[in-house]
């Protein structure tokens, strides 16, 4: 028995009853689509008239309207308690560079250039190596309800989509065991998928929900800028997106309370010109049990730290005369350089002789200053604020077989950063590893004289393979925004 209506049945039940035609026609026409004669009835907001008993489903015979009514009621109270329940509060999902649609009803945001140009034409070239015509979960739509073609990314079994996957898990903060794969959509001229919400209703929660329970947030990415139609309208709110390379739209499906929400029923319109690619992730409520407990939310207190900056990294150089002085300080001092120990462990070394992984050269007051007063200005460009110094480290000089451990800085003081590389003797290259503010990861190769900045309490980075080498030298200089306060739970 079915009780959901989709839009096109809405549609037809709309035109007939305007159109003047009988009603208690176009109620039996639903029963014998299959519809329960409750459902029909909160729909149509009519019930037939007694003479008209012949129309009565003869599996509700026995039961009034008003009971009916109720039952189905309960029925999907408790159809939502079971497969959705899970509330997630719209402040415990920070997104780096959102933009949030202005409207209380609706957890929607943008995030403009997530994916580059090559990552985008890389997805599109992986996305029509696989077409298959597009599914719906509901069997009741007409042939021209969805007409794009759709690609299993997530079943490639290929490195790229993995690194796609997990960026966009880590987005959005949600385990990916909470998630489906990726999938590729691909419109050509005249394709599109009507009006119709992520969650899955009622008569599909036995399908579809079982396992994984509700869908919670999706996250589209157009692929390329179409040269005419295909916009994304959340046709309740009056909001309207036109595919941009790279742009991410992301909404929560459901409630704060976890039931559906009704507001993100949307619609992918028609391409006019060009084609129209995008990938699509879906987030669930529910793991397999299978799968044991697993814990939903991801992001720890230093992903919460704001962001300043698009990307969050930038290399340059030092100013010249800073790095003279810095470097001649080095070599005058470097023989009165200390043991390092460095609370946490994020300094250790790979050689079993257990020799030192790293020293430190404490620098002169007046060296310090200067280091502060001439960073500020230009990190301040940086980052587009006003910054406060907090913090210059020494010159730490890291020795052979050292590792410094994957971390994110301090969300006190280490909020706006930059490493000054001083010196090196080293027998192979030694790469920075970090991520940006799109969760990328990078391998940055600093030379003796150059710099790079970074949001240091947010952002992941570390050297995780062993310096092999005598020693590198650098510097990390710290400060924060001056409206800057730290966030103490999520």
């Amino acid at each position: 028995m079915k009780t959901h209506f989709t839009a096109e049945w809405k549609n037809w039940i709309t035109t007939n009853v305007n159109a003047g035609q009988n009603l208690d026609g176009i109620f039996k026409i639903l029963l014998d689509e299959g519809y329960t004669y409750a459902s029909i009835v909160r729909e149509m907001n009519y019930q037939p008239s007694t003479s008209s008993s012949d129309l009565v489903n003869p599996f509700e015979a026995n039961i009034s309207i008003q009971q009916q009514t109720k039952n189905s009621q309960q029925q999907v109270q408790n159809t939502f308690i079971s497969n959705n329940g899970i509330g997630i509060k719209k402040e415990h999902i920070f997104l780096p560079n959102a933009n949030p649609v202005d409207n209380d009803n609706i957890d929607l945001r943008t995030i403009n250039d997530f994916l580059n140009q090559d990552e985008c034409d890389k997805l599109i070239s992986l996305i029509k190596s696989k077409l298959r015509p597009s599914e719906v979960s509901n069997f009741e739509v007409d042939s021209a309800y969805r007409t794009s073609r759709t690609c299993d990314l997530g079943r490639l079994n290929d490195k790229f989509i993995e690194s796609i996957d997990d960026r966009l898990c880590q987005l959005i903060g949600i385990d990916q065991a909470y998630s489906e794969v990726i999938q590729g959509q691909y419109y050509e001229v005249g394709q599109q998928f009507k009006q119709h919400t992520d969650y899955f209703e009622e008569d599909e929660f036995a399908t579809h929900c079982a396992e994984f329970g509700q869908r919670t947030y999706t996250i589209m990415i157009y692929l390329n800028e179409v040269e005419k139609g295909g916009e994304t309208c959340f046709v309740n709110i009056d909001e309207e997106f036109k595919p941009m390379t790279g742009t991410a739209v992301i909404w929560n499906s459901l409630n704060p309370d976890g039931t559906p929400n009704s507001n993100t029923m949307h619609q992918a319109k028609p391409v006019e010109q060009g084609y129209k690619a995008v990938i699509t992730k879906w987030f669930r409520t529910k793991v397999p049990t299978r799968l044991g407990p697993v814990k939903m939310m991801t992001k720890d207190i230093n992903q919460f730290v704001p962001n300043y900056t698009d990307n969050g990294i930038y290399k340059s150089k030092l100013p010249l005369e800073l790095f003279k002085k810095i470097q001649a300080f080095y070599y005058k001092n470097r023989k009165n350089s200390e043991d390092e120990h460095v609370d946490g462990g994020f300094i250790y070394s790979q050689n079993k002789d257990k020799t030192k992984s790293s020293s430190l050269i404490n620098l002169s007051a007046e060296l310090r200053q200067e280091i502060h007063d001439q960073m500020k200005p230009i990190m301040e460009q940086w980052c587009k604020k006003e910054l406060a110094p907090t913090y210059v480290y020494g010159i730490r000089e890291y020795h052979h077989g050292a590792i410094l451990k994957l971390h994110r800085d301090r969300i006190d003081t280490h909020i706006i950063s930059a490493i000054l590389n001083v010196d090196q003797e080293t027998s192979v290259d030694w790469p920075l590893l970090i991520e940006d503010n799109y969760y990328r990861k990078h391998q940055v190769m600093l030379k003796p004289g150059e710099m790079i900045f970074y949001e240091g309490a947010r952002l992941l980075h570390g050297r995780p393979v062993p310096f092999q080498g005598t020693s590198f030298a650098n510097i990390f200089c710290h400060f924060k925004p001056v409206d800057y306060i730290a966030r103490r739970q999520i």
